[in-house]
């Protein structure tokens, strides 16, 4: 295939992609604490074979692009956690149970962490921690393509607070033979479309400010209305009073 028309998964993508397995790996950890499944040796076994599936699909390849574009990630502090867990289980520092007893004894206080209750959202796909996964055989797919990565992501997005809501829609580029060039256009392009975002939402809100200012407008009469009735009211109590 020409190097011209690959599709390039950038490092906006890459970054996008960790926000959203870093909103995964916080979900499974609270599923995690609120769970009454005893801890058998199978539960443990099988909830290892999910977390390393969790980061074969949605965290490993995208390090890898990264490093392919001599571009070093900047991970979430909890994502980089859990990726240090991993990496001492695949090089053989951690069996099994020594992973499942660091990720499940990692001190994480999702309660005081703002940004970790912000990435939770209530629907994801593949959501295998919402089952009984150690009693069920194991049936994750092999592959998730960049692609099915963005339309992830985009559902996400679209689950989290309004103030995420400005973050723009990730877009498709074609490659380039220079990975620093690919990337400026990258960010070029995505600022761009943050303005326009931008500039639409303040539109948006200009326009509600301004139907509100002649709300309140068309409000001046009855109220002035009122104050004269009331005013009229409490003369006629006080003539009433002093002919008393």
């Amino acid at each position: 295939m020409n190097q011209e028309s690959q599709i390039v998964f950038s490092i906006w993508d890459a970054a996008n992609a960790f926000e959203y397995a870093t909103s995964r790996f916080t979900a499974i950890r609270i599923s995690l604490d609120k769970s009454q499944v005893p801890r058998t040796t199978v539960f443990r076994e099988r909830f290892v074979q999910h977390l390393v599936w969790e980061a074969e699909r949605f965290v490993f390849p995208f390090i890898n692009i990264c490093a392919t574009n001599n571009t070093s990630p900047a991970l979430p502090e909890y994502l980089n956690d859990v990726v240090k867990m991993l990496i001492e289980w695949q090089v053989g520092v951690l069996d099994d149970d020594g992973l499942w007893q660091k990720f499940w004894t990692h001190k994480f206080d999702v309660s005081g962490d703002l940004m970790a209750r912000y990435r939770v959202v209530k629907v994801y796909q593949y959501s295998w921690w919402k089952d009984r996964f150690d009693l069920t055989p194991f049936e994750m797919p092999t592959r998730i393509t960049p692609d099915e990565i963005r339309d992830l992501y985009q559902h996400h997005g679209q689950q989290m607070p309004a103030g995420y809501l400005l973050i723009p829609d990730t877009r498709i580029y074609n490659g380039h033979g220079n990975p620093l060039l690919t990337n400026l256009r990258v960010i070029r392009g995505e600022l761009e479309e943050f303005g326009t975002h931008l500039e639409e939402w303040l539109a948006e809100k200009t326009e509600e400010g301004r139907l509100a200012l002649d709300e309140m407008a068309s409000l001046v009469g009855p109220v002035d209305a009122l104050h004269d009735a009331i005013a009229a009211s409490q003369r006629l109590l006080n003539t009433s009073a002093m002919d008393e």
